[in-house]
């Protein structure tokens, strides 16, 4: 911005005794125009100032990307450390639950017994533990544990485990659960213990 009171204070002060040098004020104004601004050192100093925070702002944003990048990395790596514990854990439940609940089993096989010999003896003592297994059975059930029917069905060595092979001469009874020596129990769709079996085989 050209100083109006530079200019007024170089132009020469005309009185009526005075006559105005037209040429010598337009080479003084032109003169004064020719000269740099006073503010422009100032000015650049600022302009220099601003890029200059320009450039730490860049940088600060920058570093700012790269740290919410890592923290969010951190985070994804500490919610997938954390499903993984928690899948782990489930795990040991269900694997110590089972053994627990399979603990049990022999329990069950003992009352078959008892059951099967007071029978003979005392039917009412038979009446009597056949209660206690219902209610074991029960308990079982609740948890997801039930009895699988073996007797008369297709060997399956993923369901039954083959005690004996017993010799038949009935083909249609080959390869099949001809008898049941230990009941077989399942956890959900799961085998807790197979079911100890004798498995026919066709006399050749």
């Amino acid at each position: 911005m050209v100083d109006e009171q530079a200019i007024t204070a170089t132009l020469p002060s005309m009185s009526s005794d005075t006559e105005f040098d037209a040429v010598a004020a337009a080479k003084e104004l032109d003169d004064l125009l020719a000269e740099p601004a006073k503010d422009d050192s100032y000015i650049a100093s600022l302009e220099a100032d601003v890029e200059e925070l320009n450039v730490l702002v860049a940088t600060k944003d920058a570093q700012l990307v790269k740290a919410n990048a890592r923290a969010d990395q951190a985070h994804a790596e500490i919610e997938a450390a954390s499903k993984r514990l928690a899948a782990a854990s489930a795990k040991e439940l269900e694997q110590r639950t089972r053994a627990l609940l399979e603990g049990f089993l022999p329990i069950v096989d003992d009352l078959d017994r008892a059951i099967a010999a007071a029978k003979v003896h005392s039917p009412e003592v038979a009446a009597g533990l056949e209660l206690v297994r219902r209610s074991m059975l029960a308990r079982f059930a609740r948890l997801g544990v039930n009895p699988v029917p073996a007797l008369g069905e297709p060997f399956d060595p993923s369901r039954h485990e083959a005690i004996a092979i017993v010799p038949i001469t009935d083909a249609a009874q080959d390869n099949r659960v001809i008898d049941v020596m230990r009941e077989g129990y399942s956890i959900g769709d799961d085998t807790l213990r197979a079911a100890g079996v004798a498995v026919g085989k066709l006399a050749r």
